[in-house]
Parts: C-alpha cells; structure tokens; sequence
C-alpha cells in the first residue's frame, strides 16, 4: 500500500512537472487582413429620425451600410476589404479598433471600428470614429434612440 502511494505521488508530481513545460500561451489576437473579425459580424443599427435607420451590415467578406457594397474581398482598389487592427493603448485610447480597408488614408475610410464594453439593452453595441470628434454608435436591434455623440477627443476610440 505504501509502495502504491509514493508510485502514485510521483506520477502526479511528473506529470505537473511536464504539464508546466509543455504551457501554451494562447491568445485571441487578429490576424487575418481579408475577413471581419467575429465581434463586429451582424446587423447594426442607428436611428436617424422619422422612423428610419442607417444600416451597417457585415459578414466575414464583406461590409454594406444601407444596402450600398462599401467593401468586399471580391472588389479591387478602395473597394477592397483589407482589415487593419490598431491598437489604441499607444495613442491614448483602449482596446483595439480596426480599419475596414487599411490600405488607403483615413479620408478614404469610414473611420475606425470597434465593439464598445458599453451597453444598450444589455447588449453591447458597435462604436464608430469619423474625423472631426463624431462618434457613431449602432445597436443590434432598432432602438429609437440615437447614441452618437460628438467628443474632441480621441481617448474614447477603442472604448
């Protein structure tokens, strides 16, 4: 019975020890250009007045806002679905936004993109950075409520 448990102790103890060695350090960082990442994936939506919404929708390859192509991997030039992670804990911001085609200035853009830790209706909604301190913010279902706001600031990008 002794013999037993001291086999077994030193069983466990081996495999703990190989168990630390063989850790693999794994991280949901980004790293495909040709695809949206998951969390920005869907149907968003902004309420402009009148009962009626802008429209984001977009899918692994592609990215529409009112139904209009904006960006797709099937397009070529500023058409093109290219993606570009930024990470804001550099410039004074938190998080990482991206850049729907990152191969062109952001006068040629719609701005930054990411899904903000803030929430409506208990979901958390998607954020949008446009020049001149306009942020958009878009909801997962219609709600009529406009969220945007303007800030001179750009600490919020990635928030």
């Amino acid at each position: 019975m002794k013999i037993k448990s001291v086999l077994s102790m030193g069983l466990v103890c081996s495999g703990l020890t190989v168990g630390g060695f063989t850790y693999i350090n794994a991280s949901a960082k980004y790293v495909g250009h040709n695809s949206t990442p998951t969390e920005l994936r869907g149907t968003w939506y902004r309420y402009n007045g009148h009962n009626k919404w802008d429209i984001y929708k977009i899918t692994k390859k592609s990215v529409k806002y009112n139904g209009y192509l904006l960006y797709s991997t099937s397009k070529g030039g500023s058409n093109k679905l290219f993606i570009k992670p930024l990470n804001k804990k550099v410039t004074g911001g938190s998080g990482v936004s991206y850049i729907l085609n990152g191969h062109f200035k952001n006068d040629d853009t719609f701005g930054e993109f990411w899904l903000s830790h803030q929430k409506v209706n208990g979901h958390r909604v998607l954020k949008n950075y446009h020049l001149m301190g306009q942020y958009n913010v878009f909801t997962k279902s219609k709600v009529k409520y406009n969220y945007s706001y303007h800030k001179n600031s750009f600490k919020d990008i990635g928030r």
